[in-house]
């Protein structure tokens, strides 16, 4: 199913008069229309809603078999990142030279989009960071010694990032690649 979220159906082939159930295993993304119950030949109509997030797997129980149902993400930006976070000029001592980050793009209820960072040598541990988006250009802020403003630009298929930080007199660069 395509990330934008949508509507399909199959068919159920059985003799007449044979009872059969559609169980929705818990999927909140995967709203079944058909009815539960049924018998004979029919057919199941589901929509799923719009993924903001990562690949998703849903299933469904029809006759006792299992459906699944695979949804790609809507935009390849949302879902797990990792990069590297290298200090220039300016820094403080403190800030080691070169950090690993890892995080989560997502979008919230509001459809803005925020950014789960963890860069656990400098003290940041799944901050919630709203971003600004500027075409394919991203800016967002991180407190760590003192706030520090992150600029980026995404890459055309938006899977990977460069940018440049800077706060308080420091500068340096970063890098991430959607994973």
């Amino acid at each position: 199913m395509a990330g934008s979220g949508g509507s399909a159906s199959f068919a159920v082939n059985t003799t007449s008069g044979c009872a059969w159930t559609v169980v929705n295993n818990n999927n909140s993304f995967i709203n079944v229309s058909t009815a539960n119950s049924q018998s004979g030949s029919g057919t199941v109509t589901f929509s799923v809603a719009e993924n903001p997030g990562d690949t998703r797997i849903g299933t469904l129980t029809v006759a006792g078999q299992n459906v699944v149902i695979n949804q790609a993400p809507n935009d390849p930006l949302f879902g797990p990142w990792g990069g590297n976070v290298v200090k220039g000029s300016g820094c403080p001592a403190s800030l080691p030279a070169s950090v690993e980050w890892t995080g989560t793009f997502r979008r919230t209820s509001g459809a803005t989009t925020e950014l789960v960072i963890t860069i656990p040598q400098a003290g940041v541990i799944g901050q919630v960071i709203p971003i600004t988006f500027n075409g394919n250009n991203i800016q967002f802020f991180v407190q760590i010694d003192t706030l520090y403003t992150f600029n980026a630009t995404l890459a055309s298929d938006r899977r990977s990032l460069t940018g440049t930080f800077t706060g308080g007199g420091c500068t340096g660069t970063w890098n991430g690649s959607r994973r």
